[in-house]
């Protein structure tokens, strides 16, 4: 195995995985920055969808760092 897949499973490892309302909470920002993108596409316009925009894609980012380790395992 190269140090870099090494290191790589070695820091995905220090993630925790999600519990189930984790998963529930992630999921419904998830949600609730696609309803966001749909209304700013539709031209509306306003802070709290910004915010909603990035609290999603933190939500997906968090979402998908902790289940890289059940996708290399």
């Amino acid at each position: 195995m190269s140090d870099a897949i090494g290191l790589y499973l070695n820091e995905i490892g220090k993630v925790p995985l999600l519990n189930a309302e984790d998963e529930r909470n992630l999921s419904k920002a998830i949600e609730k920055g696609r309803d966001a993108q749909k209304k700013l596409e539709a031209g509306e316009r306003g802070a709290q969808l910004r915010a909603d925009l990035r609290a999603a894609a933190k939500a997906k980012d968090h979402f998908i760092r902790s289940n890289l380790r059940l996708v290399v395992s």
